[in-house]
């Protein structure tokens, strides 16, 4: 017996056959199965079949109100089952139920949902009382023009969030990722999109042989531009020895003040243990230490004593004090500490994390009544730095200095004042666990090496620690949840300096724009009679 070929016919008529009530449970769990495409999974037939689905759920919709609500039932379970681990945190805080850590991710996943809705909505506003499959490649464009500039706004409103981008699915492949040093993460996100509509497609016969070209030659570009452009071996810059420390210690036992002077010999034992006895340059993860080192010179001298006055620097994070005369203000922070241990540079964090360092003003109420406020910040916000990232430290190459989920933001994470020849990551994946987080994490470090065209160094305090040349490879790294040193020279940044590093999100603005140009073209020839 030969198999039955499903069409877009069989697919509208499933989704007209399902009531209200399981159209939505639907979208929820279609929501939640799209999810298992990105890291640590990167399951991408989850997408390839979760996307259309929506499509035909919003198209089928009776109006685009109730396109909204099931779009925005999907993006609950896609943004509740990508974040999930942000629950994690209050696992590590006694005082706070574990429950409450998941109340926070379903308040931001219900934040992020609005997005996917826009996207539901929006196609049937647009295709209100038009058939799909007249319509069925204009639509599909629509739909992948309303995703992607919703996860480009996603990316800067209220101070931004573009976590789990769709572009990063093929995060899998250090070779198909390399396109995003062309066009950067969402115009990749495009890319994506289109690759996931392609099986949809294809069971339209008018369609099938257009879509099936397409998806081969799209694969085959991506593997092509990016075997001839990662060279073989890495280069790297001579001289100077880099020693990344991740001591795995954990988030419970990283703040109780009685650990604070046993954290930090712990990690000047491991600086000092390794076939290189002095290394250059020491680099130690987010509030590695807890002592204020700008107002503690003895406990800056005491660090020095691992450079054994050969110069270079230890590089580490710490919450620094500062004593106004109204307030003290504290700021996440990074430090340079010379051989003699004076400080050769500091840095405080830009980019707050919301509820992680400060509560947002108008839910600070709600906030103190759970105790989220005192989930990460101790009940005192962390205050916003106002200087550049970029710091010159005794002799080492400039490097961009990015603390923990700084490095997220595309094309946001230079100074472009004075451009580094590196970036570093510190950061603290404690809060965690053994999650996806950290491990998503990790890939959108990479993926800004390969944006930038420079390498990267990673301190993670439980992990993963790495070194990222500047085509995004893992060089050597540190397991999650391992202790454990690496040290290496840092790889060279690329002599020129990429397309997007200098354009930015112009290619994705000129894809998109041509991307509705197209759609009005294709939109006008369907003739009367199709209509």
């Amino acid at each position: 017996m030969q198999g039955k070929i499903f069409t877009i016919d069989d697919v509208c008529a499933f989704i007209e056959g399902l009531s209200d009530k399981q159209s939505s449970v639907f979208s929820l769990v279609l929501g939640a199965l799209s999810a298992l495409s990105f890291a640590p999974l990167y399951l991408f037939p989850f997408y390839m079949f979760a996307l259309p689905l929506l499509l035909i759920i919003a198209m089928k919709s009776d109006n685009y109100k109730n396109a909204f609500s099931k779009g925005y039932l999907f993006g609950f379970g896609h943004f509740f089952a990508g974040l999930y681990w942000i629950g994690n945190s209050t696992a590590v805080e006694p005082s706070i139920p574990d429950w409450t850590g998941y109340i926070l991710v379903a308040v931001l996943s219900s934040y992020l949902a609005i997005f996917i809705g826009v996207v539901a909505g929006g196609i049937k506003y647009i295709y209100r009382n038009k058939p799909v499959k007249p319509y069925l490649f204009s639509i599909v464009i629509s739909f992948i023009v309303i995703w992607s500039v919703g996860e480009w706004v996603r990316g800067f409103l209220f101070t931004g969030f573009p976590w789990n981008l769709s572009g990063y699915i093929l995060g899998f492949s250090d070779i198909m990722m390399q396109s995003t040093s062309i066009w950067g993460s969402y115009a990749q996100t495009v890319v994506v999109l289109m690759l996931s509509f392609v099986p949809f497609l294809m069971m339209e016969r008018n369609w099938r042989a257009y879509s099936a070209v397409f998806g081969i030659v799209t694969i085959l570009g991506l593997i092509a531009y990016g075997s001839l452009r990662i060279p073989e071996d890495v280069e790297f810059i001579e001289g100077a020895e880099y020693r990344v420390i991740q001591a795995n210690i954990a988030q419970q036992d990283k703040w109780p003040y009685e650990n604070w002077g046993k954290n930090l010999i712990t990690h000047m034992e491991m600086s000092e243990q390794n076939e290189i006895k002095n290394p250059t340059y020491v680099i130690w993860p987010e509030t590695a230490v807890i002592y204020s080192l700008s107002e503690e010179p003895t406990r800056r001298q005491l660090i020095s004593k691992i450079l054994d006055n050969k110069g270079g620097a230890v590089l580490t994070g710490f919450p620094r004090r500062q004593r106004d005369p109204d307030a003290t203000r504290i700021y996440n922070s990074f430090a340079a500490i010379d051989d003699q241990g004076q400080l050769q540079g500091i840095y405080d964090k830009n980019h707050l994390v919301p509820f992680g360092e400060y509560i947002p003003g108008f839910i600070r109420s709600i906030s103190y009544a759970l105790g989220l406020d005192k989930m990460f910040t101790g009940g005192q916000d962390f205050s916003h730095g106002e200087t550049g990232n970029t710091i010159s430290i005794n002799g080492m190459p400039p490097v961009g200095v990015l603390i923990c989920y700084e490095v997220i933001f595309p094309g946001e994470v230079i100074n472009s004042d004075i451009r580094p020849d590196w970036l570093l990551n510190i950061t603290n994946d404690a809060w965690y666990g053994n999650s996806s987080g950290p491990r998503q994490h990790l890939l959108q470090t990479r993926i800004r090496s390969i944006e930038e065209g420079l390498p990267l160094i990673r301190s993670a305090s439980t992990g993963i620690s790495a070194i990222v040349d500047p085509y995004g490879r893992i060089v050597d790294q540190v397991d999650l949840n391992k202790r454990g040193v690496i040290t290496s020279k840092l790889p060279s940044k690329l002599k020129e300096r990429t397309f997007y590093s200098l354009y930015k999100e112009w290619p994705f603005a000129c894809i998109s724009i041509m991307l509705i140009i197209l759609n009005i073209v294709l939109y006008r020839r369907i003739s009367p009679q199709q209509r």
